[in-house]
């Protein structure tokens, strides 16, 4: 009896939680301008795939200094694929269902070669920091602890070009055929495309000097990105363990913008 009334004690103090995270949030979004909420991220995304032609050229140049320009095209990826796929996956780059669903898709699908429905279940049902506040999910997304740390931390997600697709595919088991179907043409495409770019574009000769630096430029910020995801799963569990010292002491919490 005592646990049962513990647990629902629990539930309604998440509850309550997750209601005034959500309203701090709108209340934040209701306050802001349009160039606050889609303009800036809008921009970014605009200038990244502005920059990709310059940096796919680049890659094609016989001259050190104007070849290394083509770290462009790492930069833009990651910005397309981080950014993108983030706005995406919250419906934040349009109003509309259909243009949310085909940035869905094209952001998550083609670009970032995942699942998109898999992308967006797993970014707000698992990945944010406020499920692990609540109690729910996780916000790390790296898991290999079999692995050396040296070799977790700064080898291992050099793989991730290569992983992310395969894991996406695993994730397609029992979904309908339309949704796999699509799921591998849209991930086709992106892939696809990015290699015809560097042999038609960038002039590479070779398939497998094209695919090398298909794959440089895909996981030229893995690193980095593991990195922050791990520190923000570590930043998430201390702020669950710090939540009711800083209720009791009466702090009021103002939300972090990004």
């Amino acid at each position: 009896m005592q646990s049962s009334l513990e647990e629902k004690q629990s539930k309604v103090e998440r509850d309550t939680l997750m209601m005034e995270l959500n309203g701090m949030v709108q209340k934040m979004i209701n306050e802001s301008s349009w160039w606050e909420r889609r303009g800036v991220d809008c921009s970014i995304l605009m200038a990244a795939f502005v920059s990709l032609p310059t940096a796919f050229l680049q890659l094609g140049s016989s001259q050190p200094l104007w070849f290394s320009l083509g770290v462009m095209l790492g930069v833009a990826h990651a910005v397309i694929t981080v950014k993108g796929t983030h706005l995406a996956s919250h419906r934040a780059l349009s109003e509309s269902q259909v243009w949310g669903k085909f940035w869905t898709t094209f952001f998550i699908e083609v670009c970032s070669s995942f699942s998109a429905e898999a992308g967006v279940h797993g970014h707000i049902k698992m990945h944010h920091a406020h499920t692990n506040v609540i109690g729910l999910g996780d916000s790390s997304i790296w898991k290999v602890s079999l692995l050396l740390r040296i070799i977790y931390l700064f080898i291992a997600p050099l793989a991730l070009p290569v992983i992310t697709p395969l894991v996406a595919f695993a994730h397609l088991k029992g979904r309908a055929l339309v949704l796999v179907i699509r799921t591998v043409l849209m991930v086709g495409l992106g892939l696809y495309s990015q290699l015809w770019l560097h042999i038609n574009v960038s002039g590479f000769r070779s398939m497998h000097s094209a695919l090398f630096c298909m794959l440089a430029c895909r996981a030229m910020f893995s690193v980095p990105y593991i990195h922050v995801n791990i520190f923000q799963f570590c930043s998430a569990i201390s702020f669950f363990r710090l939540l009711p010292s800083l209720q009791n002491s009466g702090l009021k919490m103002k939300p972090i913008r990004k």
